[in-house]
Parts: structure tokens; C-alpha cells; sequence
């Protein structure tokens, strides 16, 4: 239709891909899609799709790749939607300094939605340190701030290590209430549905550990929608636990 329309598609495109688990077939539509977008002088739209390109080179094995991808979205746009993934793949790449950087620099902001995203990686370093209950303090805190589809994710997954189920449940529960938030995460009108199928596996941990026979269909759910991604280790587990279910 136009350079806007392709650009659109082409991270409509790559979010399906992600969605259901192939990374490594998002990365050449995304890498076409920064091109074009920088050829046609759409900068933010790049910096969107790199973001993007850090996250599923980071699920194909390419770390280095992940993170240098990562560094070249934060040099581009200052935006949350480019900041916050940006955070989260520097943290699954242990680079817990570089996602605190962001933090602190979304915490300086005055909307509140940005500080809200500083406590949800603030909260994300906390899960990855061992410490869940400081973690569940952040995202309590981010959600204080502003309700958004990302913290109730983070916060379910909180209270899953801390084997809160009841409270896991219904913050998972509300994750997958609330699934069309998860189809534009930022409020960008930017196809970020590859963001959901975790929630469905989350929710299904949540409901076995309260021993709710809805457990069984929820994994199945999970893995209908992201079953073909082989190296996702959720698939793994996902798959061990409905067989011992």
C-alpha cells in the first residue's frame, strides 16, 4: 500500500513468527524491514524492529548479536517501546548494568507510565537475582503507577516463584482476560502479540500448583500457539509438565 504499510507489515509479519516460537525466521524479515525503514528515513519504526531483531536473535543463540542489535535501538529512539524490550534482552544477555542504565533513566522521566516500566525492570533484575519478594515490591509499586498488561505478566510470574499461587492465578488470570492490551503492549499500534503465549504457560503453572484440573488445557493452549518454537525452553517444560499431569 505504501513505505508505511510495509514497514507495518513487516513487524506484523515478524510478530507472528514470534508469536508461535520460530525466531530465527523473524530475524531476516526484520533485518529487510530496518533497512527499508531507513531508507525511507523512519527512524522510530526502525528502532522499533531492531528491538525487536535483539529479542528473537536472543532466542536463536546469537547473544552478541542480541545485545550489539540492542545498543544500536537505544542510540536510535529514546521511546519506552524501544527502551523497556531493550532492558529485558540485556538482562536474559546479563547485562544487568546496561538494564539498570534504563531503568534510572526512565525513572527520571515525570509521565508516569515510564516510571511505571523503571519498576518493572527494576522488579525483572530482582527475579533474575533469586529474590522474588523484592521483586513482587517493584511490580506492586509499577502497578501503583499505571495497570499495564506487561506488569501483571511480571508480577504473576513473581508470585509463581515465591509459590503465591492463589495470587499468581489471578494476576495471570487478568493477563489472559486482558489479551487485546497484549496485541499493542505500548499503545503504539504496534503488533506485539508474541508477548502473550507466556502468560498462558505462567497461568497454566499457576492453576497446577493450586491443583485445578484447567491447568492440563491451559499448557495446551500454550503450546498450540507456540509449540513450534523447538528451543523455547517454556515449550520444554511445558510439554514435561502435561505429560506428568
Amino acid at each position: 500500500m505504501s513505505a508505511r504499510g510495509a514497514s507495518l507489515a513487516s513487524i506484523g509479519l515478524a510478530d507472528l513468527e514470534l508469536f508461535e516460537g520460530r525466531a530465527k525466521d523473524a530475524v531476516p524479515i526484520l533485518t529487510k524491514g530496518i533497512v527499508a525503514d531507513l531508507g525511507d528515513k523512519r527512524a522510530e519504526a526502525a528502532a522499533v524492529k531492531m528491538a525487536a531483531l535483539a529479542s528473537a536473535q536472543l532466542a536463536s543463540g546469537e547473544t552478541a548479536a542480541a545485545v550489539a542489535t540492542a545498543e544500536r535501538a537505544v542510540a536510535a529512539s529514546t521511546g519506552e517501546n524501544v527502551l523497556v524490550p531493550a532492558a529485558r534482552v540485556y538482562l536474559e544477555a546479563d547485562r544487568e548494568a546496561r538494564a539498570l542504565e534504563i531503568a534510572h533513566e526512565l525513572a527520571s522521566r515525570l509521565e508516569p507510565d515510564p516510571q511505571a516500566y523503571a519498576h518493572l525492570i527494576q522488579g525483572e533484575v530482582e527475579l533474575r537475582r533469586g529474590q522474588p519478594r523484592e521483586a513482587v515490591q517493584e511490580f506492586e509499586a509499577a502497578k501503583g503507577i499505571a495497570d499495564t498488561w506487561l506488569g501483571r505478566l511480571d508480577l504473576g510470574r513473581a508470585y509463581l516463584e515465591l509459590g503465591a499461587f492463589t495470587e499468581a492465578d489471578t494476576e495471570l488470570d487478568a493477563c489472559v482476560r486482558r489479551r487485546g492490551e497484549a496485541t499493542a503492549i505500548f499503545l503504539d499500534d504496534v503488533p506485539s502479540y508474541r508477548y502473550f503465549p507466556p502468560a498462558e504457560y505462567y497461568l497454566a503453572r499457576a492453576q497446577a500448583g493450586l491443583g485445578s484440573p484447567a491447568a492440563a488445557d491451559s499448557f495446551r493452549v500454550f503450546l498450540a500457539m507456540r509449540g513450534n518454537g523447538a528451543a523455547d525452553p517454556l515449550v520444554a517444560d511445558a510439554r514435561r509438565r502435561l505429560g506428568a499431569h
